[in-house]
């Protein structure tokens, strides 16, 4: 095997590995060294892979965000009507592995907002919010959304509901079943911003 492909595999062991123990511990509890213990490995290993520990969570969350990213697009594209589109893209957030990761870690993600992972995960939360803004323009052009509201803002807002400690507190909790709460949302997001 090849020095390149034994670096790969043994970088997929370290996130999958990462991934694990920081659903276990959350990112501030979370040490190289659980890594290099559970893999049986140096910790100079996993930092020829990662220099930090920022480093390895933007490598765990950034490919989750942008295949959420990516699957909101999709919608964006498709034939749908404006509601089943709102109700995709509504599913397709809180069901993605990006979001589920959130639920768990939720407190420690800013940390990736923060130095030089920041631009990367601001690049791709604006595309996302552009994924939401191409959808509201479906609803615009059926004549189903209010005028009164922008679009821009409209996005946003979406992003904003689409809080992973809200569906936390209420499906995790048990308060609500999973499906009810997509239901609920999409309808509170319909009410508030199509026409009366």
């Amino acid at each position: 095997m090849s020095k390149e492909k034994k670096f790969q595999l043994r970088n997929q062991k370290i996130l999958t590995t990462a991934e694990k123990i920081l659903k276990e511990k959350g990112y501030y509890y979370f040490k190289i060294s659980d890594i290099s213990e559970k893999l049986e490995i140096a910790k100079g290993t996993i930092y020829n892979h990662y220099d930090s520990k920022e480093d390895l969570l933007f490598a765990v969350i950034y490919p989750k965000l942008q295949e959420l990213r990516d699957s909101l697009q999709k919608i964006s594209l498709s034939d749908l009507p404006f509601k089943q589109q709102i109700q995709q893209a509504v599913r397709i957030t809180l069901e993605s592995d990006y979001h589920q990761f959130l639920k768990l870690t939720y407190s420690d993600m800013a940390v990736l907002f923060q130095e030089k992972s920041q631009k990367e995960m601001t690049i791709v939360q604006e595309e996302i919010i552009q994924a939401f803004e191409k959808i509201l323009v479906v609803g615009n052009n059926e004549g189903i959304l209010r005028k009164d509201l922008s679009l821009t803002f409209l996005s946003h807002q979406i992003l904003s509901i689409l809080d992973p400690l809200l569906n936390s507190l209420m499906v995790d909790s048990e308060k609500v079943e999973k499906e009810d709460f997509i239901q609920q949302t999409t309808k509170i997001l319909l009410y508030g911003m199509t026409k009366g």
